[in-house]
């Protein structure tokens, strides 16, 4: 490609000047790192969907395809380099020098990189799956080289550091098929037993979500100071987990309403002098 740039440079006398052949030696390159990125992008293209049809899961479709373009920008580098003349066994050498001092300076991102690794194999969680780790709960968007990307229920993007998850206990809301619901409400010492478990029964009972046939509790959990506090344990589909968990609220302080049982809570009496 050089002889065809120097042949068309060339002027009426066969000559070329100092900046036609500069011309003639590095336009063959740009025009060859253009078509090399040009080739990538359309490369990428069919791998992406190769590996979001893949069984692989869905956690390290990402984390693949950002490994492949780093390693298919890598390859173009040093074939850019060879074409240059560069040594590129002398300029692997000093990337490899480079590399063990960058990754002395940037400890952090490498054990971040690792961490990545750690989470594609273990599969602790999957892509739109609801986690708890790192301090921070949100759905599972993206599994990245260094970090993960969670969306909490009010809409907020949050990047967590991969290390800060797998040193951190994970927990999956999403994995199980079912969740228990526990709802904990105190009542007056003056209220009868049998009054209130009657109210709690049908508030089970008047919620469609909760499974009938697995494992149903309402009864008194423990004596407070003030207050007897009774317990709602019903079992739900993870999708229903939140409808169930509200709607229960709403329905017990109605029919505490209703049957005139008293809720205490903390009160401040004022005496005027």
């Amino acid at each position: 490609m050089e002889e065809f740039f120097q042949e068309m440079f060339k002027n009426a006398d066969g000559e070329l000047s100092k900046f036609q052949l500069l011309a003639s030696k590095y336009l063959p390159v740009l025009v060859a790192i253009l078509v090399a990125l040009i080739v990538i992008h359309f490369v990428m293209n069919p791998i992406k969907k190769l590996v979001k049809k893949s069984r692989l899961p869905k956690s390290a479709h990402a984390f693949i395809i950002s490994g492949i373009r780093l390693i298919l920008y890598f390859l173009l580098i040093l074939s850019i380099c060879s074409k240059l003349g560069i040594d590129v066994t002398s300029l692997v050498a000093a990337f490899s020098i480079v590399g063990v001092a960058v990754s002395l300076s940037i400890q952090n991102t490498l054990g971040n990189v690792m961490a990545g690794f750690s989470l594609l194999f273990t599969k602790h969680f999957e892509i739109d799956d609801y986690i708890e780790a790192g301090g921070v709960s949100g759905t599972v968007l993206r599994v990245g080289l260094s970090s993960c990307k969670l969306k909490t229920f009010d809409g907020k993007d949050i990047y967590v550091p991969n290390s800060s998850i797998v040193s951190s206990n994970i927990i999956n809301y999403s994995r199980e098929p079912f969740r228990r619901v526990d709802i904990t409400i105190g009542t007056s010492y003056n209220e009868t037993v049998d009054n209130v478990k009657e109210a709690l029964q049908s508030v089970i009972d008047s919620t469609p979500e909760v499974l009938k046939d697995k494992d149903i509790f309402a009864g008194i959990t423990k004596f407070g100071e003030s207050s007897i506090d009774y317990t709602i344990r019903v079992w739900v589909k993870n999708a229903d987990y939140w409808n169930a968990y509200f709607g229960m609220h709403e329905k017990i302080k109605r029919i505490f309403e209703e049957k005139n049982i008293e809720i205490p809570f903390n009160q401040l009496d004022v005496h005027m002098r």
